[in-house]
């Protein structure tokens, strides 16, 4: 597997002094291979599938690696573990969590971002990164508890 990503990421972890192992390529191949919010449990399961012997201190500590050099985004989306997602060109999503299923939404909105750029020029920031999440419930879950609610005891 040969891209832009793969090549800047190696050439990164070069220029820092940081190993390129078959593991941090593994890992790499994998996250940038899936799309969605990736559960770093699931992505060691699926490493370890392919044969490679990777513990799950150096799952972590890679996918922080990852992060840190801006080709991953952690995020902790309505439970108490992170998820994970490969950062690509394009718009920036945000989500929508929903607080009993754990069901997350993506969705891209041009006036939160219009806003957020002149609530930043108002107070003379230059935005780096924003992350908004809305905790919710969602309608499949509403109708479930509505229908509890309704059912005879």
């Amino acid at each position: 597997m040969s891209f832009p990503e793969r090549e800047q990421y190696i050439s990164i972890l070069r220029d820092k002094g940081h190993r390129v192992t078959p593991e941090r390529l593994a890992l790499f191949r994998e996250v940038y291979a899936q799309h969605g919010h990736l559960d770093a449990e699931a992505l060691l399961e699926s490493i370890q599938k392919q044969g490679l012997k990777v513990s799950r201190a150096t799952l972590y500590r890679n996918l922080d690696l990852m992060a840190d050099l801006g080709f991953v985004r952690k995020y902790r989306l309505g439970t108490s573990r992170f998820h994970y997602e490969h950062v690509h060109d394009g718009q920036r999503h945000d989500h929508l969590v929903c607080t009993e299923c754990g069901r997350v939404a993506e969705f891209v909105s041009p006036g939160i971002v219009a806003m957020q750029r002149a609530i930043c020029s108002a107070h003379e920031f230059d935005p780096e990164e924003h992350t908004l999440q809305i905790h919710s419930v969602c309608n499949d879950c509403r109708k479930l508890r509505d229908a509890r609610r309704r059912a005879p005891s």
